[in-house]
């Protein structure tokens, strides 16, 4: 039976019935999730589509020395931008505008052209050009209070601390180490567009202030390491050499109080410096430690007891053949004592001593002392070094490595391995930062002293400073590293450098001390490397001297003293108080109260009593006595060397001791 026409027309209004039906729950489908699932979602886009948010930089976080001297700081600056919208005409105000902020007129009206609503014409300006601006009174062109990094100190500090960035993100050094507490959190401002795009002038687009970052206060004393950085520069121009670096550090908690690099840079300019100058090549560059390493060669050789002091070896008077090599020596000797080997920086009783202790012992322990590896310092950029597994090192391999060739490490490696041996065997991680404080005064992190490891023994430590402090005494090659009053430990080193391509070594040099002092009772440890002296490079000659300039004022102004210094009151007296006088060859105890005695005559060359006297009345009468003085730290005169009434004879210089006034 054929289907009617009626038929055919019920089929078709069903089917197109059922069509729409199905088209109708696709769109109802579509409608929930655009309305229901993903409306969070469309509404931020939607928002996207007509507003424009513009961040502001956030004020970073104070970086305080460990005295809570200012090292980085942010300070509010004015920035400058342009609503082109509601600027009445653009070519007017371009080449008023231009001049002020030393830029050319064409290329600030392209700039404002631009089809964005908020343009930033200038970030961080003076106030001079501030004023300049305002005093035009143009319609449109307004500004906004932004945060601007700061460095106080120039140049002092600036390879620890790093800078920060035009956002205020950290760059180098503690600025990008600790970057999530300095950051702050950053403000906004909001412009609202039209559906084309174009910007509605609103009169006070809304804005949310940045919160300012937290404070850092690190390990770094600013006037220790203004010392380090001042005698580094002596010790480079001196010798004319290519850089060095200093490390000092406290070897009983690990505190990094002064990390200097040479050439610096001025961190408040710090595009304008290659990255080279920028990087702390005193973590980041290694170098052949070259003799300083047969202080851990001794170490070593005493811990397991394969040689004591007085052991003798023969030197083979200055040459001696290994492995197919030729091992030579500066000076000819014969028999040496192990004492006599490191006092005179034998290479020959080095190499024998490193093969009597063998490959896998000397290994042990200088792994043991944390070459190879990294420290661990809280600075980003640190590298491990080069220290190769015993079974590559042939026999001149542990020649070479017993007289500090085949290896390489860092500055801060060679101070931090000292340290344990100055502090009676036990290696601690080097730190630069003691605490983060949060804007309320809540310490939300803090490095306190870690022992990382036992490395030798407290007898086998001793025993290596007593054989250290020969070094530094007549006869030995640091000698010019000897501080007067104090007894001192260390070792010299002279270094060739090698080839880029490590085939073979070039004919420049890195001349190096490492020391501590006092040696009986270690306060600090001291590391001084300089790269590419000119002329004489031997180690003793080129950095020894820096040594001993930087402890003669550390010290002291840590508080710890020299044999023959005078101990002054520590209130400010009355014009005739008079001088007691104490000796101490450690650290200093509080002043004691002083009985009267006769006044001292001021006189020429005569040191006068300078008890309680401030630091320009100091100055003032050492120019009118015509004396040299050494000045340690500020405040009130506490302590002074020699005592009141005793003449300056020659060459012979004065030194007065400082403090603030409680």
């Amino acid at each position: 039976m054929k289907p009617t026409l009626h038929t055919w027309l019920r089929l078709r209004i069903t089917l197109l019935l059922c069509l729409f039906s199905f088209l109708f729950l696709i769109v109802l489908a579509r409608a929930y999730q655009l309305q229901v699932l993903r409306s969070d979602k469309l509404a931020t886009l939607a928002e996207r589509q007509y507003q424009r948010v513009v961040p502001l930089v956030p004020k970073r976080g104070v970086i305080y020395d460990r005295k809570k001297e200012e090292m980085a700081i942010s300070v509010e600056v004015d920035s400058v931008f342009v609503q082109p919208a509601k600027v009445e005409n653009l070519e007017q105000a371009a080449p008023k505008i231009a001049p002020i902020l030393g830029k050319k007129s064409e290329f600030l009206l392209k700039k404002m052209k631009g089809e964005k609503s908020f343009i930033w014409l200038e970030r961080g300006i003076s106030p001079g050009q501030r004023a300049a601006i305002d005093a035009l009174d143009i319609q449109g062109i307004d500004f906004l209070k932004e945060a601007k990094r700061f460095y106080p100190q120039g140049e002092i500090g600036a390879h620890v601390i790093g800078f920060a960035g035009v956002d205020s993100r950290g760059l180098e050094g503690v600025e990008l180490g600790y970057d999530e507490f300095i950051r702050g959190e950053p403000g906004f401002i909001i412009i609202s567009k039209d559906a084309r795009g174009r910007a509605i002038a609103a009169q006070n687009p809304d804005f949310r202030r940045s919160e300012e970052g937290y404070e850092v206060i690190l390990t770094i004393d600013r006037n220790i390491q203004y010392i380090a950085e001042k005698e580094l520069k002596k010790a480079i121009q001196a010798c004319s050499g290519k850089g060095g670096m200093v490390v000092v550090m406290n070897p009983k908690t690990g505190e990094i109080l002064a990390m200097s690099v040479q050439p610096s840079f001025d961190p408040n300019r710090f595009s304008s410096y290659t990255d080279y100058l920028r990087k702390n090549r005193a973590i980041t560059d290694t170098f052949e430690p070259g003799s300083t390493f047969k202080a851990f060669l001794l170490a070593a050789a005493l811990e397991e007891r394969v040689a004591g002091p007085s052991e003798v070896f023969f030197c083979e008077n200055g040459s001696f053949a290994v492995g197919g090599r030729i091992i030579n020596d500066v000076h000819k000797h014969g028999w040496l004592s192990l004492g006599e080997i490191i006092k005179v920086s034998s290479n020959i009783g080095a190499s024998k001593v490193g093969k009597k202790l063998g490959k896998g012992k000397l290994y042990h322990y200088l792994k043991e002392f944390g070459f190879g590896s990294k420290t661990g310092i809280d600075l980003p950029g640190e590298v491990p070094g080069f220290l190769p597994h015993p079974k590559h090192w042939s026999e001149v391999g542990l020649a070479n490595i017993s007289f500090g060739q085949g290896i390489s490490l860092t500055a801060l490696q060679l101070t931090t391995a000292l340290s344990a041996m100055a502090n009676g065997g036990v290696i601690m991680r080097p730190y630069i930062v003691k605490t983060v404080i949060d804007r309320q005064g809540n310490v939300l992190k803090e490095n306190r002293p870690k022992v990382i490891r036992r490395v030798i023994s407290p007898e086998t430590a001793r025993t290596a400073a007593t054989i250290l402090k020969k070094v530094t005494q007549e006869g030995g090659t640091g000698k010019a590293a000897c501080l007067s009053g104090y007894e001192t430990a260390g070792k010299t080193g002279t270094a060739q450098k090698a080839l880029i391509n490590g085939r073979g070594y070039s004919d420049k040099r890195i001349g190096s001390f490492i020391g501590f002092i006092p040696a009986d009772n270690p306060q600090v440890v001291i590391s001084v490397i300089i790269d590419e002296p000119q002329g004489v490079s031997y180690g003793g000659v080129v950095a020894a001297p820096a040594f001993k300039a930087i402890g003669e004022q550390v010290l002291p102004y840590m508080g710890v003293y020299p044999k023959g210094v005078a101990y002054l009151a520590q209130a400010a007296p009355g014009p005739n108080t008079s001088t007691h006088l104490s000796e101490s060859d450690g650290r200093a105890p509080s002043p004691p109260a002083r009985p009267k005695a006769e006044e001292v005559l001021e006189e020429p060359g005569v040191m006068p009593d300078f008890s309680g006297k401030s630091l320009r009345q100091v100055v003032k009468t050492a120019q009118r006595l015509g004396l040299d003085l050494k000045l340690v730290g500020s405040g009130r005169a506490v302590a002074q060397t020699p005592a009141p009434g005793q003449i300056l004879q020659g060459d012979m210089k004065g030194m007065v001791k400082f403090q603030p006034s409680i």
